[in-house]
């Protein structure tokens, strides 16, 4: 009996995204609250944005220049005996003359078209029209409602008010603008090696590094509060309350350390201590495989980090942030990572998802540093960011394009 090998699918298995998805899907947006729109920005919207009225609410000159009937278009002197303002009411177009428009002013009654000013050969009280001139209905002019019409639904919940946002607001009449209240987070930096950054540490012990630099990349999220950094000694008993009392105001926990299988790592235990269910403990990456995700009977999700600084920026930037946009109300809560082109090949091939820092060296290039591993903290501070490699060799040539995280998104 002769057997055929069949091509396996290159990724058989969830992959770490889709089971962190997974957990995500689970959780409920947090409250609302109504902002003034000035204080809103980068919070997310949580309603929708209807029109109250055409835009353009009427028709409007695009240029500045002359507005004229096109029976009046031959060649010679063409009389200007009005001009259309911008902020008054339409004017009537007088017969066989042109009026002087500007940008954004009312067309006015019985104008079919706008003439550039460069387009003609201006003078005191007329407009000198070449011979070659050219001119159709509706030339630069832009029409009532063709950006939207009145009632339109123009925006849905679910986006980051950005500054066009915040401008369409205003430009519909919302002064006050309802929102998903931030995201309130609490850090929890265990291990007894950790010192604070002011002290003179031994060889054996460490400053952290992880709360920083946890705190700098959730700052730059504008929907998240992060309520509070507490360093936590590795032991049951401390943990379990550290996580119980972060717990009582915090839609979210970001733990790091003790996710491993130590004899003094507590995380798990002291998770189930609080009963809270783990939804998953272990991804195939690298840096980071220990993460765990927990869901506790109020619907906050706990996210074990592991404890060196690489795995623990990595596994909050590509991970921790699924979880808490879609906390924070985003509709998008996994967006498609911008991609980049590496130069240079991936040193070791791995049945694991790896994460390599990169530094970017044009507009969508890239170069992998090197790294010591997942406690390199000198390199990853040296990257711009980091690039996902699936497990398979194709991706891990030189001229690969990948997915690209910014430390900063």
């Amino acid at each position: 009996m002769t057997t055929t090998n069949l091509p396996q699918p290159a990724h058989p298995s969830p992959s770490p995204t889709d089971i962190l998805l997974r957990l995500a899907q689970r959780l409920s947006p947090v409250s609302l609250e109504t902002l003034d729109l000035p204080l809103s920005h980068g919070r997310i919207l949580a309603q929708n944005i209807l029109a109250d009225r055409p835009s353009p609410p009427l028709d409007v000159s695009s240029m500045d220049g002359y507005a004229v009937r096109l029976a009046d278009l031959h060649p010679g002197l063409l009389p200007v005996s009005a001009h259309a303002r911008i902020g008054q009411p339409p004017i009537p177009l007088p017969l066989a003359a042109a009026a002087h428009i500007v940008t954004g002013a009312p067309l006015p009654t019985g104008a079919q078209a706008v003439l550039r000013r460069e387009d003609v050969i201006e003078q005191s009280s007329a407009i000198l029209l070449p011979p070659n001139l050219a001119a159709k209905p509706g030339q630069n002019i832009r029409r009532q409602g063709e950006n939207t019409k009145i009632g339109a639904t123009i925006l849905q919940p679910g986006i980051e008010i950005t500054p066009p946002v915040a401008g369409l607001c205003a430009s519909f009449g919302l002064s006050q603008i309802r929102v998903f209240q931030p995201v309130r987070v609490t850090l929890l930096i265990t291990g007894d090696e950790l010192l604070p950054t002011s002290a003179q540490p031994q060889p054996w012990q460490l400053r952290d590094s992880n709360g920083p630099a946890l705190a700098s990349l959730l700052a730059a999220f504008p929907w998240i509060h992060c309520l509070a950094t507490h360093h936590i000694p590795d032991n049951l008993p401390a943990t379990i309350h550290a996580l119980e009392n972060a717990l009582e105001n915090s839609d979210a926990v970001l733990m790091t350390g003790g996710v491993s299988m130590g004899d003094r790592d507590f995380a798990q235990i002291a998770i189930a201590q609080l009963s809270a269910q783990t939804i998953f403990h272990g991804l195939p990456i690298r840096p980071g495989k220990p993460l765990l995700g927990a869901l506790t009977s109020r619907g906050q999700p706990i996210l074990g980090l592991p404890g060196n600084p690489v795995s623990v920026l990595v596994t909050a930037r590509r991970f921790a942030s699924i979880i808490l946009r879609r906390l924070a109300g985003l509709a998008l809560f996994d967006p498609a990572a911008p991609t980049v082109t590496l130069a240079n090949p991936v040193p070791d091939i791995s049945p694991l998802w790896l994460y390599r820092p990169v530094r970017l060296t044009a507009p969508g290039q890239a170069s992998l540093l090197p790294t010591q591993g997942s406690g390199d903290i000198v390199s990853a501070a040296q990257s711009d960011g980091f690039v996902e490699i699936a497990p398979s060799s194709s991706s891990a040539s030189p001229n690969a394009t990948l997915p690209y995280y910014p430390w900063t998104p």
